[in-house]
Formats: C-alpha cells, structure tokens, sequence
C-alpha cells in the first residue's frame, strides 16, 4: 500500500505545481514528501524553494538531491547555525544579538552595527561572517541554484520567492506570529506591550496619547485624539520604519523598542470585539493607508493583557504556492500564509487508518480513559502503572513524549527509570536529563525516535481555552469552550464553531503527529511499531487496541479472588476450590477486607477469564462447580519492585497485576523480576 500512496502523492504534487493557484496537498507520513518536492527541481526550467522547521529534512532533502544529476541545491543560511556570534562560539555579545534579532532587527542589520550599541567579532574590515558570506552567495547566484533549502521564516524574503515555486513542508505557526509578552526559556518576561506602546507614544510629539490605556478610552470614545492619532498613522504609517525612526533598536535592558511598535499602538484604535475578552484588529482599509499589508491581523486578550501578532509573507513574487500537511486545517493555513488554498487530498480520511496499520505497521495502544491535558504538570496518578505495565508486556523500555512540565514531574520519580530508557545527555539530544525524551514543542522538528519501535505518549497538549480562543480570533471567529457544569471547573468538551477545529488541530491531531515520530526508518517498519498512547486526544478516524488495567488498588476484591486461586493452585494444597471454599479462603485473612459469595461467583463465571480460570461444572460435593487456576495462563514479570503486584497477565484488553508469593513455582513464568 506504500507504493500506492507514494505514486499518489508523486501525482499529486507535480499537478499542484502546474496549478494557477495555490495548493494544500494533504499528504499522509512516509509518503515521499520530501523526495517529490526535491525532484521537482529536476523538471526543465523548473527552481524551488523548499522550506521546513526539520534540520534531518535539510540534510535529506539534500541527500536526494545529490542522487540526481544536474540539480544544483543550496541551504539558506541562519544567523543561529551560521553566524559564529548568534552560537557563541567566540568573544562577542551573543546574548545582545540575540536580542536584537528577537526585536524585529536583521541579521545583517545586526552585523552591520556599531561596536559600542553590539560587538560582533565575525564581521569587520578584514573578516566577513559566514552567515552573510553564504547569503550573498545565494544573492549572487540565486539564477543558478535549482532548489533553495530553509526554514518557513525565509518566506518573508522577496529574492529567495521570485521566480521559484514554494514548498511549505509541514503547518509552523510560529515564524508567522509574534507574541507579546515574549517568556524566554529561564521565564523572563520581555516585549511586554503596554511597555512597547507607551514608549513608542511617548517618543512621538504629535500623538496626543501617552499610554495603552490612552489608546482603548479614546478608541471607546472616538474622541478628537482618536481621529488626530488614526491620522498621524496614516500620514506616517504603522510600519517597521515608523517604529525605528520614532524609538531606536538597542540592546539596552531599559530599551522597550520593537519592530511592531508604532503596528500595536495603531491596532488597539481600530481593535473590534470578537467574543469574551478577546479583540482583533484587522481593518483593510486602514492596513493600507498605513502601509501593512492586508492580510496582518493583531490580537488582543482582555483578561491577560496579551497581543498578538500574526504577519503573512508576501507569496506574490512566487511563481506557484503548495503547502504539505498530513492533517491540515484549510482555514489556519490560509490565515498564516494569506492566500486562498485548493485542497488535494492523496488518499481520503478514511483510508488513512489502513495506511497506518498496513503500510507503516503502526500498532496504536490507548491506556487512558481520560484526556489527561497535563497542562499544570500535574499528572495521573496511575501513570505508574500504565507505564510499568508497557514495561512489563514489551519487556523492554522506551522513549517517551510529553509536555515539559510532565516531564520534570515524571523525573522525580524513582520508578521512571525502570520504564524510560536511559541516555548520556552528553551523547544523545533529549528534553529530560538522564532520559530518551521530547516534549510537544519539539516534536514536529524531531526525528530523534525514528529507529524505535515501542514508544509511550503521555498526555495531551492541549495549550488552554485562551491560545483556542486567540487562534480562532486571528481567523475572525468566536469561539467559546464547552465543558459540564458552570466556570471554568467543569471537564472540556470541546469548543464552539470553529474553535472545535482550531482545538482538535492543537491536541488530538498533535497526539497524532508525536505517535508518527517513532518507527520512521525502513529498518525499524521491518517489525511493527506499537505505540501506547496515555490520551483520549487522537483523531476518531484511527483505529486503535484498548488496553484495561485492573490492580488491587482499583479492583480489589476481584483481583483477592484471582489471587486466591492461584496460590490454591500451587501451594500444595487441593487445587479445585467450589465458590464457598474460595471466599472462605480470601475470608481468612482479614486485610483482604473480606468478599461476597456474589463477588467470588461473579469472577469465576467471566467468560473474559476462560484463559485463566478452569471450571468444571456438578463435579463437587452436592454438585457444586469446581475452578481453579488453569496452567495454561501464562503469567508475565510485573516490573514494579516497589508495590504489591510482581506478576500480570493479559486476556483480550484486559491486564491483571496480582501478587505472587515467591515460594511459588509458577509454570511457563519467569519466576522473579529483573533487578532495575
């Protein structure tokens, strides 16, 4: 089936790009993306611009390129891989530059600074940084290179665009939209809008407004200084020029200058409220008095405080637009890039499970009854034992996937290391220290899971009511969630109108993107790739197995009744017990807390139990029926040193954890647990 889907989406992409409008190619994974949009360039007269958040598809898009004759292909370089400064790799000022860069500066305006506001060593009079040596090269000979290689930040570059056909590989958001307050990694708060605004209005004479506040009143209002400001910005535009000129770009930490400056303060006059707390400011007509190009959009949340910023490249000076994605929402990529999409499907929704299961060999488990979002960190408290319990039935471990914060909670956990493997963080890239480990955030630019084939998700990345309700504003809907009960306590729904996209998009179709990192490479598809997913939030369309697990903690008396058959069974006494003689048994001992005749029956009568229950109907005394535990039932290590359970076995989607005492020889068992 592979063969199939790769042909189609062969089809696909060449006809997208003899197309006269732009085209969304959804495309399921492992289906040639990469390799069709590299043998693009091959076809006569034809140059493409490839961009991706991946740096594996840099270097595979290059490897394929290389396997075809007469393609001449080239990596856009970046200030952060590139530029000896921006990586810190000598004496200069890396973390100016750095914040420079995040202010809306260039990286060749930031080179050609003076010493005294940033020192960048790697450029001067007798040097030249590499970064810029390698962009001029492309300016240079951009005639003569057939494919251009870069991340989805090169699409606001005119000269890298013209005359090329832009491949979009995979949605990234983030190139496109600036977020203000900006959190840096230590959770320093930087580029906070009201600081921005206040500074840009303070610095112009002419604006009879001084703060944020100043703004919103006169806007409300629609006061004298309201028409006086909307006409300055008209007059002198709400551009990344206006912003410079009026308050200059330093790295100073006092300097509250940005790009988006003079943009924010003119957005909050012509904001319009687009559902509870959140406003959006997209007014066409004066975009283009006030030179921004049309499709711009800022968002504003009431109750934070936070702005958004969401800027479209301009794709006019590009010869064809197609946009690859395995799950895409035609909505946000027009929203992002700014254009109308035609959507072309390789295969339909519905033939996407058998893909995953037939071509990819995807075996996907689901262990949660719940969502589990995680968004505090706080995790399940079972999620010990689910994760034990794939210890246990793979009898090895694994990668796991996760939000941050889940992650540091699991790492103060002593039992994480007898399911999670184990790395050298000096050797091996990993998101938690001492563990093979990604967090959402990464997941989309990471292949780091490519040669496994047992992998473990854990929850659901869902980023809260307030990013569902921000990206369904960009697009100018109203959105609001919907949970039981009344306020924010009750469990989530879902959202209404076309938030239920947007949050679909951010969680179950995320899920699904992490599930698709593990098993990537030929080597590892040899076997099948099973994948236990600790989540509610996956696509409707995928199949997947359920697995159940029952331990004394949840199910008690049921699991006393299992575990009294077995040691009847091999403790030297008479195996074959009636209903009476086991809860009599159970009963003996008082910390079981004691078991009904209902209770033993119901479990002994469980056809789901025929693999480890034997019956043999009239044959006791008064005609009583007679069980005990059948040595057919292989029973499995249970690898948790640090509870009571020590053995499992699985019947259908049911595992049972049971306790068996060690002066028991078990049959087709191994008799003791690993020392982890």
């Amino acid at each position: 089936m592979q063969d199939t889907v790769r042909s189609r989406t062969t089809e696909t992409i060449v006809d997208a790009c003899d197309r006269e409008n732009p085209v969304l190619v959804e495309a399921p994974p492992a289906s040639g993306k990469t390799y069709n949009s590299v043998r693009l360039a091959a076809e006569d007269g034809k140059k493409i611009l490839y961009l991706t958040a991946r740096q594996d598809l840099y270097t595979q898009a290059i490897e394929e390129a290389e396997k075809v004759s007469g393609i001449n292909a080239m990596v856009i370089p970046s200030p952060y891989r590139d530029c000896p400064t921006f990586a810190d790799e000598n004496d200069g000022e890396t973390e100016k530059a750095r914040k420079l860069y995040q202010k809306g500066l260039s990286g060749e305006e930031i080179h050609y600074k003076p010493w005294n506001t940033v020192n960048t060593p790697c450029q001067g009079r007798s040097s030249t940084c590499p970064y810029l040596t390698k962009r001029d090269k492309i300016k240079k000979n951009a005639d003569e290179i057939d494919l251009l290689i870069g991340n989805h930040q090169h699409a606001h570059v005119p000269r890298y665009l013209q005359g090329r056909t832009v491949v979009f590989d995979e949605f990234n958001i983030d190139p496109f939209l600036t977020r203000f307050p900006q959190r840096t990694k230590s959770g320093e708060r930087r580029n906070i809008p009201h600081e921005i605004i206040g500074s840009f209005l303070q610095a112009v004479d002419d604006i009879p407004l001084s703060d944020l506040t100043d703004l919103i009143e006169a806007r409300v209002e629609r006061s004298d200084s309201w028409k006086t400001t909307i006409e300055w910005f008209k007059q002198n535009g709400a551009t990344k020029s206006t912003s410079i000129e009026q308050v200059a770009i330093t790295p100073h930490p006092y300097n509250n200058s940005h790009q988006f400056a003079a943009l924010l303060s003119c957005a909050l006059l012509v904001m319009e409220k687009v559902g509870a707390g959140i406003e959006l400011a997209h007014d066409a007509e004066i975009w283009e008095a006030c030179g921004v190009d049309s499709h711009v959009r800022c968002v504003r949340d009431r109750n934070s405080g936070e702005m958004l910023v969401l800027t479209p490249p301009d794709l006019s000076h590009a010869d064809q637009v197609i946009a690859l994605d395995a799950l895409p929402v035609k909505r946000l990529w027009e929203a992002v890039l700014g254009c109308d999409f035609t959507l072309s499907r390789v295969i339909g929704r519905e033939e996407l499970d058998q893909y995953l299961t037939e071509g990819l060999g995807f075996n996907i488990i689901q262990l949660a009854e719940g969502m589990n979002h995680y968004s505090s960190g706080k995790t399940s408290s079972r999620d010990r034992e689910r994760m034990l319990t794939v210890r246990s039935l793979e009898g090895q471990r694994f990668p796991i996937i996760s939000r941050k914060r889940a992650l540091d909670s699991y790492a103060s956990e002593s039992w994480l290391k007898q399911c999670v493997i184990q790395v050298d963080n000096e050797e091996t890239e990993t998101d938690l220290e001492g563990y093979f480990a990604r967090n959402y955030a990464k997941v989309l630019s990471s292949n780091l899971f490519k040669n496994e084939s047992v992998g473990f998700v854990s929850g659901s990345p869902f980023p809260g009511d307030d990013v569902v309700k921000q990206w369904a504003a960009l697009c100018g809907e109203v959105t609001e969630p919907e949970r039981d009960g009344t306020g924010n306590s009750g469990s989530l729904n879902g959202f209404s109108g076309f938030g239920e996209e947007v949050y679909r998009h951010l969680t179950h179709n995320q899920v699904f993107q992490a599930i698709l990192r593990f098993g990537r490479t030929e080597g590892a598809r040899e076997q099948s790739t099973s994948v236990y997913v600790n989540t509610q939030a996956i696509p409707d369309w995928i199949s997947t197995s359920q697995i159940t697990i029952y331990d004394s903690n949840s199910s008690g008396k049921l699991i006393h009744v299992l575990e009294e058959l077995l040691r009847a069974r091999y403790d030297g006494g008479i195996s074959w017990q009636t209903q009476r003689t086991l809860r009599d048994r159970i009963n003996k001992n008082p910390e079981r807390g004691g078991v009904s005749d209902e209770t033993v029956r119901k479990v002994v009568s469980d056809e789901s139990f025929s693999d480890a229950v034997e019956a043999r109907e009239d044959a006791g005394k008064g005609g009583a029926d007679l069980y005990r535990w059948s040595d057919q039932c292989v029973l499995s290590p249970y690898y948790d040193r640090g509870k009571r359970a020590n053995h499992m076995f699985r019947t259908g989607s049911r595992v049972y954890l049971i306790h068996v005492p060690e002066i028991i020889d078990l049959p087709n068992s191994a008799s003791h647990v690993e020392s982890v």
